[in-house]
């Protein structure tokens, strides 16, 4: 337990030091009068699961009651870094990236609960530009199993097809992201993983950086044909600390679906550090 908070704190210093270095190197740009984001772009690709917008995002989810055979409150916490590549730095289409890192996972058992690392995630999408107001982008995603425990990661190996859209229209944003890892190797003892990961997210700007959003993470799992279907719609807002652009958000969450063990209700808070312009001041 002490090695999983001292890893968690190591994660945490990361961050803090990224976003101070990253956020001079920004406001630096900036008083090179670099060009600004317009707030609705700024707005929509913050609350985008994946975007042409370096962040550093800060995500705890609160389960106060589970489905199934488990009994008590659980917590979900991750780091995740949101990492864009221009055209011709790696590949000759842009590159959007997430790494998610569940950071502490806490789950009821039957006698307590139990906190330890999850499996790390990451994927990559290289945009196609279907229209002027149309995205659209392919490309892997990977799991990662680095889980402390057995019950808060799959000990799998995992590689499969990601795809993701985006139309954003006026004040609305319309998107998908869908994932399906599949497991190749790992612990013999586990179960095959084999799961379509659905994440369509709805983003109306009410002004002023204010918002209002729905994101649920859907699970659909061929392998034991159980399903997670949260229902959710939140409210936040991007602005400005200083020279440092944030979003803040909260989410609560109601999942229609009875196969368990799954959270019943979730509420998530979220924070982000955002750097529009990462790769501009990097090349001044």
């Amino acid at each position: 337990m002490m090695e999983c908070w001292r890893f968690l704190a190591s994660i945490l210093m990361f961050v803090l030091l990224l976003g101070a270095n990253t956020g001079a190197s920004d406001a630096r740009a900036d008083s090179g009068n670099s060009a600004s984001p317009s707030q609705t772009d700024l707005v929509n690709q913050a609350n985008a699961p994946i975007s042409n917008l370096f962040q550093v995002r800060l995500q705890d989810s609160y389960a106060p009651a589970f489905q199934g055979q488990l009994r008590g409150q659980g917590n979900f916490f991750t780091v995740a870094v949101g990492m864009p590549l221009p055209a011709y730095r790696l590949l000759p289409l842009p590159q959007l990236s997430l790494l998610t890192i569940p950071a502490a996972v806490t789950l009821p058992l039957p006698l307590g609960s139990l906190t330890g690392f999850g499996d790390i995630r990451f994927v990559d999408i290289a945009v196609i530009d279907a229209g002027h107001s149309l995205l659209f982008g392919i490309g892997p995603t990977f799991v990662f199993p680095t889980a402390s425990d057995p019950a808060t990661g799959q000990g799998k190996w995992q590689v499969g097809p990601a795809a993701a859209a985006a139309f954003a229209p006026r004040k609305w944003l319309f998107g998908v992201l869908a994932q399906n890892p599949i497991s190749f190797a790992g612990d013999s003892k586990r179960p095959a993983a084999n799961a379509l990961v659905l994440q369509p997210f709805i983003t109306y700007q009410l002004g002023q950086g204010w918002f209002v959003r729905s994101e649920p993470q859907m699970v659909f799992d061929w392998e034991t044909n159980k399903q997670l279907l949260p229902i959710d719609a939140g409210i936040g807002r991007v602005f400005k600390i200083g020279p440092q652009y944030v979003n803040c958000f909260v989410e609560p969450a109601w999942n229609v679906a009875n196969d368990g063990p799954a959270p019943r209700y979730a509420i998530t808070f979220g924070f982000s550090l955002l750097y529009p312009n990462f790769w501009g001041a990097r090349t001044r």
